[in-house]
């Protein structure tokens, strides 16, 4: 018989590594959906697909609209700052090479979550977690070869912005996650995601609504859907899951991302993206190495 506590202790780093799985998908298909949309407006439709799907889970579970125990300001930047950190991504890529935003997000996700996890949720850097730092910083560079023509440019400048806003909202995620309903959470999270994108969209000049081939608006429904499922799993994974450690399973996206274009739209894999794949998976298996529960989950310190 299956002991239900060896099980559960695998649902949030189980979660956080199916984020890399969905967020390397969502790569392939905003790249198949940028035929008929720009950035900002696949943007606006992810949150506003999700922001119709939530109040309907809540209806179907029987759940009430429900903020109980979680605090404004907490709330607040719990619902802004996952919005700002995929526009200034979104950014980043139109100010610079893909390959260069992903590099500079990366970089500065991990470091920030280490640096964050440590002073704010008292998380102890193991040597276990050091070594799957140093790992996933060589995938990073593996996959993206950021130094081929590097420069300081500013969407090198916006990547890292974009990686300081992620661990921050995954902080947030985390104390939020602990508080109140999910759902209610996801619905003020979208909101907000729908308002600042709708901002960018108006800001460069855009439309809102833009015809696109019913195909194409079925894979937007499930782009949304995805983007839903990520936003969950965030709030359940960081739960019980330590920020440092989280943040490296999430950042295997790096192989996933190649793995599905490979799969979906023929794209070669380069002996590099190999390479940062066999470092991903070595980095994964250091952080979730067994350890002392005091150093898996850290204390419940709220982030000011």
């Amino acid at each position: 018989m299956v002991n239900s506590k060896s099980v559960t202790k695998y649902v949030g780093p189980g979660s956080l590594l199916l984020i890399g799985v969905l967020f390397g998908l969502s790569g392939v298909i905003a790249k198949h959906l940028s035929n008929w949309l720009n950035p900002y407006q696949v943007v606006e439709y992810r949150f506003l697909t999700a922001f119709i799907f939530a109040p309907v889970i809540l209806v179907v579970t029987r759940q009430k609209l429900s903020f109980r125990g979680v605090d404004a300001k907490i709330l607040t930047f719990f619902a802004i700052t996952f919005p700002v950190s995929v526009i200034f991504f979104t950014l980043a890529i139109f100010h610079t090479t893909v390959s260069l935003a992903v590099f500079s997000f990366y970089i500065a996700t991990l470091v920030t979550s280490f640096i964050v996890g440590r002073v704010y949720f008292n998380e102890a850097i193991t040597m276990n977690k050091k070594i799957a730092l140093f790992f996933i910083l060589l995938a990073v560079i593996a996959f993206t070869n950021p130094f081929e023509n590097f420069s300081i440019q500013s969407g090198f400048l916006l990547g890292i912005i974009s990686g300081v806003f992620q661990t921050i909202a995954s902080a947030f995620q985390k104390v939020a996650g602990r508080s109140t309903n999910r759902i209610s959470l996801l619905l003020i999270q979208t909101l907000a995601g729908i308002t600042i994108s709708a901002f960018a969209v108006g800001l460069t000049g855009g439309t809102f609504f833009q015809a696109i081939p019913i195909s194409a608006a079925w894979i937007t429904v499930f782009f949304g859907v995805i983007f839903l499922a990520i936003s969950y799993l965030f709030l359940v994974g960081f739960k019980s899951t330590n920020l440092n450690v989280g943040s490296i399973l999430v950042s295997s996206e790096l192989f996933f991302g190649p793995f599905f274009a490979f799969l979906l739209l023929s794209e070669k894999m380069t002996g590099l993206q190999v390479l940062g794949g066999i470092f991903t998976i070595v980095a994964v298996l250091f952080s979730n190495r067994k350890e002392s529960l005091s150093n898996f989950v850290g204390t419940s310190k709220k982030p000011v």
